[in-house]
């Protein structure tokens, strides 16, 4: 991103975020949302390449129909509140959440590293407030949404070898995570993000270094520290305890007004990721020798990422509960 216009156009999504957040009426949630996409696509184009085009294609399609839908109900909910259920509909459908995923993982699998990771982090942030705006009437059909998506994350990333489809279908098991957390307390949906940014940023670090996409060529590092914070990383992200994704599911369990049902498919959903993120590292973790181990070191800019990722939920929730 060397180039201004790309400052200019993350300066748009950044500034359209915060619109929505702080919007009052749903036409500014909605000029908010179109600016974002808007300043999104432009950076969805790093070499330029057919594959590129192609992506930014189906998001900008994907993304669309979720603003008319929105902004279709939104008028219409003036008379009936009803409809405030395709609201959240079309919120679903810009978040990428099962079942409306079918644009997500092609989109992820033809992006750079760097679009994708804003996809998976950034662009949540705005349909997520939008939909924690919303009254209490969609939230008996987001729920459920939110166990479909926890399920079919965990289900959907089993067969990957691919370390960015691995990200994308934990990414859309994290996302009905959160939607899950909209219908406990505020303070939990914004921690339970930030933590969740910060962890794949950690990621985001590491996988900028290595040039892989095959998780045995990555997990193949001649550093060994280098692949055991990763290795730690990747865990905390499935949710093994007590690192702070297991923390941050766990609060989502004791302060959510789900049924019984949602929490049991959301849990069964965490298992299945946890499932294939142990088989991923577990292995390779124990092929290591202790004393090679103790003898390498990480770069500072890696262990402040790391360090952020585990520790910095951890004091939020202790300055907020």
């Amino acid at each position: 991103m060397k180039s201004p216009n790309k400052l200019l156009f993350m300066f748009l999504m950044i500034s359209s975020t915060c619109m929505v957040a702080s919007s009052s009426n749903w036409l500014t949630t909605w000029m908010g949302l179109e600016i974002n996409m808007l300043g999104y696509i432009p950076l969805m184009f790093m070499k330029e390449s057919s594959s590129e085009s192609e992506a930014a294609v189906k998001y900008l399609v994907s993304q669309s129909l979720g603003s008319t839908i929105f902004i279709a109900s939104a008028i219409v909910s003036v008379y009936s509140n009803n409809l405030q259920i395709l609201m959240a509909v079309a919120m679903c459908l810009k978040l990428g959440v099962a079942p409306f995923h079918f644009w997500f993982p092609p989109v992820m699998a033809s992006l750079q590293l760097t679009p994708a990771f804003i996809l998976l982090t950034w662009q949540k942030i705005a349909p997520i407030l939008t939909i924690s705006s919303l009254n209490s009437l969609p939230m008996n059909f987001i729920m459920p949404i939110a166990t479909i998506s926890a399920l079919w994350g965990g289900i959907g990333g089993l067969n990957q070898t691919d370390i960015r489809s691995l990200l994308t279908y934990s990414s859309i098991s994290h996302t009905g995570w959160m939607l899950a957390s909209i219908n406990s307390n505020y303070i939990i949906l914004i921690t339970y993000l930030t933590a969740y940014m910060l962890i794949n940023a950690s990621i985001y670090a590491f996988l900028t270094k290595e040039h892989t996409k095959s998780y045995k060529q990555l997990f193949s590092s001649k550093e060994p520290m280098k692949f055991y914070i990763l290795a730690i990383t990747i865990l905390s992200l499935g949710g093994l305890p007590p690192l702070t994704g297991f923390i941050m599911k766990l609060l989502v369990l004791m302060f959510t007004k789900a049924k019984m049902v949602v929490i049991f498919g959301l849990i069964i959903g965490a298992l299945t990721s946890l499932y294939y993120y142990l088989s991923l590292t577990f292995s390779t973790l124990l092929s290591f020798n202790k004393i090679y181990l103790t003898k390498t070191q990480m770069t500072s800019s890696q262990a402040i990422l790391f360090l952020l990722s585990q520790i910095l939920p951890l004091t939020l929730i202790l300055f907020l509960f």
